[in-house]
C-alpha cells in the first residue's frame, strides 16, 4: 500500500455524533463538498491511497470519513450501536462540523451501502454516487447467511476469550489469524448491524444518483437486471464500466473518475 499523495493532508478532525460516537475525518481543498464513505474493512485514507483525494481537492473541498467502528473512529462493541439510523447521524455530524448544509455524496461498497439510505432520507445530500453496491436490504442473499454464520461462529469464541479460557491453539490458522489482524468483537457488531437495515429502493432516493458498477461485479450486475424496471421514472442513472471487478471499481480511478466528475459537475458551479 503506497503513501497518501503528497499535498493531502490526514490531520484528523472528530465529529461527535448524537449517540455521543466521535467520527473521525479529514479536510483537504475548498470549493463545493464532497463526502467519501469508504468500504468494509477500509479507512478514509484509502481515498488518499488511491489518488481522488489528490484529485478532487483541485475544485471541490474533499471531506473523507472514518465510517463509525474504523480508523480513528470510536468502535462500538454492540451491534446495536450499527444501525443505519446512527450512520446517518455521524455523517450529518460531520457536515455540521465543517459547517456544509448541501453536499455530494461518494460511497464505495460498504460505504455506498450506507450512503443510500442518507440519499433516500436527507435534502442535504444533494447528488450520490453508489459504487459497488445494490439496492434492497443491507444484507441479503448470500451475503446476509455469511455474516449471520460469521457471527454464529465468533459470538462463543470471543465469549471464551472474555471469559480467559480461550485456548487459541484449538482454533483453525485462520482463525488465529483474524484475531490478531482485526478488532473481531467490532467487525461482528458492525456487520451484524446490518441485518437490521430495512430495504432502500430507487424510487426511494431523493437525489440525482449514479450507480456505478464494474461489468465483472456480478452481484451488482444482477441487481441492475432485477431493478431495471423500478430504475423507469426514479433519480437513478446506471453507470456500467467494462472489465472492472468490485475492487477495480475503485482502484481503476483513471477509468472511473471522469465519469463521476461528470455527473456531479452537472450540479455544481466549479472550475474545470
Amino acid at each position: 500500500m503506497s503513501k497518501p499523495d503528497r499535498g493531502c493532508e490526514l490531520k484528523t478532525s472528530f465529529a461527535v455524533s448524537e449517540d455521543g460516537v466521535q467520527i473521525a475525518y479529514d479536510v483537504n481543498g475548498s470549493g463545493e463538498p464532497i463526502i467519501l464513505l469508504h468500504g468494509g474493512g477500509q479507512t478514509r485514507q484509502e481515498w488518499h491511497y488511491t489518488g481522488y483525494v489528490e484529485r478532487l481537492r483541485r475544485e471541490f473541498k474533499v471531506i473523507a470519513i472514518d465510517i463509525r467502528g474504523n480508523g480513528e473512529s470510536d468502535k462500538p462493541k454492540e451491534s446495536s450501536d450499527y444501525g443505519i439510523g446512527k450512520h446517518c447521524q455521524d455523517i450529518l455530524a460531520v457536515a455540521n462540523a465543517c459547517g456544509i448544509d448541501q453536499f455530494s455524496l461518494w460511497g464505495f461498497s460498504y460505504g455506498g451501502n450506507i450512503g443510500r439510505y442518507l440519499a433516500a432520507q436527507s435534502p442535504r445530500v444533494l447528488n450520490f454516487i453508489m459504487i459497488g453496491v445494490t439496492f434492497g436490504l443491507g444484507a441479503a442473499g448470500d451475503f446476509r447467511q455469511w455474516i449471520i454464520d460469521s457471527r454464529d461462529h465468533w459470538i462463543p469464541i470471543l465469549q471464551a476469550k472474555t471469559d480467559g479460557k480461550l485456548d487459541i491453539h484449538t482454533l483453525s490458522q485462520q482463525d488465529q489469524d483474524l484475531l490478531q489482524k482485526f478488532d473481531m468483537p467490532v467487525a461482528i457488531a458492525w456487520t451484524s448491524g446490518m441485518l437490521e437495515w430495512g430495504s432502500t429502493e430507487p424510487g426511494d432516493i431523493r437525489c440525482p444518483t449514479l450507480w456505478l458498477a464494474g461489468s465483472r461485479n456480478s452481484s451488482v450486475m444482477s441487481g441492475i437486471r432485477e431493478y431495471e424496471a423500478k430504475l423507469k421514472g426514479s433519480k437513478v442513472q446506471v453507470q456500467i464500466v467494462q472489465d472492472l471487478d468490485h475492487i477495480q471499481e475503485l482502484t481503476e480511478v483513471d477509468k472511473v473518475l471522469p465519469l463521476m466528475l461528470a455527473f456531479i459537475r452537472q450540479f455544481h458551479k466549479t472550475v474545470q
